[in-house]
């Protein structure tokens, strides 16, 4: 992808519609994706993907980089959206007025994860979580990763590998705790 991506950026600073509209078609699922990870709102999710693409239109003449240098952009500038959002809902909380079902979104239900996994991840702290689903879900690189984070290259590196230890540690306890369970259940199948 990341030669797609370099051969887009000079349409991009030269605000190409086709350009922008491959660019569009290349990222915004997966960014839509990480968005909906952040805020847990499909229409926020949709939100902040647009405003960084708007964000990116608006600034594309003075862009200079590479295809992962954009990636990289336009991961932070959603990010920086979904801050945005979280700020906005902390000064105005949102009260619904009647019960909506949730709507499936890509990268929310459809998470290929076991129950385990999935247990040990959540009990992660929040940065962790980000950073491997940056890493491991969104395959960005540790540049990237520094880019979006607002962090230098070593320090991503280093985040990183503490959060893939912890994780180990939480999936093997998580692990134990299910078997445990497991067993549990059997014997109490045993003795009814």
């Amino acid at each position: 992808m990341t030669e797609d991506l370099d051969a887009l950026v000079a349409g991009v600073v030269q605000r190409d519609n086709q350009a922008f509209s491959q660019l569009y078609d290349l990222l915004a699922d997966s960014l839509a994706a990480f968005a909906f990870r952040l805020v847990r709102d499909r229409q926020a999710a949709e939100d902040a993907v647009q405003q960084a693409f708007i964000e990116l239109a608006n600034a594309a003449p003075g862009f200079t980089g590479d295809g992962r240098s954009l990636q990289a952009w336009l991961y932070k500038s959603v990010r920086f959206s979904c801050l945005d959002e979280f700020r906005r809902r902390s000064r105005r909380p949102e009260v619904p007025t009647e019960t909506v079902p949730e709507v499936p979104f890509v990268g929310s239900d459809a998470e290929p994860y076991s129950a385990e996994l999935a247990s040990a991840i959540g009990s992660l702290p929040y940065r962790q979580q980000l950073l491997l689903d940056l890493r491991h879900v969104h395959q960005l690189s540790g540049y990237e990763m520094a880019e979006v984070l607002g962090m230098t290259r070593p320090a991503a590196y280093a985040a990183l590998g503490r959060a893939e230890k912890n994780l180990r540690k939480a999936f093997t306890d998580a692990v134990e705790s299910m078997n445990q369970m497991a067993s549990l259940s059997v014997k109490d199948g045993e003795h009814t």
